[in-house]
């Protein structure tokens, strides 16, 4: 038997609107203890946004902090010495939590997977693209139905033996 994306997916989602503030978006990640969340609009996703996009909008308007190059376009998280410089200036980041909205760094366009995509072709999209979460929706109308994360991966290596991603 295949295990699919539709047997290991979370259905009660999180979500985010691409008009909230990001200080609104940290709010409602935190508050679900998630680090970041699909962007919904009018039923369709539009896009995914975590708390890394939010701290790495911060850090791109910091002439000091975006001189760490290596960590400026990397996925992963800044130094703690960009951080630094970023504390530097808390009125304006406090501005940007304001005024800023999901929309302005979440990720179009995202990656998807389809209810009956096989959990090793997810599993290996996750590892190639280095992301955390795949977004599920249902092919033509882009629904969003679940979200298949690296935490259902570890789950579907527990309950159903290890997934293989070649």
């Amino acid at each position: 038997m295949a295990v699919t994306a539709a047997d290991l997916m979370t259905r009660q989602l999180v979500t985010l609107t691409p008009d909230m503030t990001l200080g609104e978006m940290d709010t409602v990640l935190m508050k679900r203890g998630v680090s970041g969340a699909p962007v919904v609009e009018r039923g369709r996703l539009v896009g995914v946004a975590s708390q890394a996009d939010i701290v790495r909008s911060l850090w791109e308007g910091q002439h000091e902090a975006s001189r760490q190059a290596p960590y400026y376009s990397s996925p992963y998280p800044m130094p703690i010495s960009a951080l630094e410089y970023i504390a530097k200036d808390a009125g304006q980041i406090g501005d940007q939590l304001v005024e800023n909205r999901v929309r302005d760094i979440m990720t179009s366009d995202p990656l998807v997977a389809h209810p009956e995509d096989a959990i090793e072709d997810i599993a290996k999209r996750l590892v190639d693209d280095q992301i955390h979460r795949l977004p599920v929706t249902l092919p033509g109308s882009g629904e969003l139905v679940g979200i298949i994360s690296s935490l259902d991966l570890v789950r579907a290596i527990t309950i159903y033996g290890l997934v293989s991603v070649g």
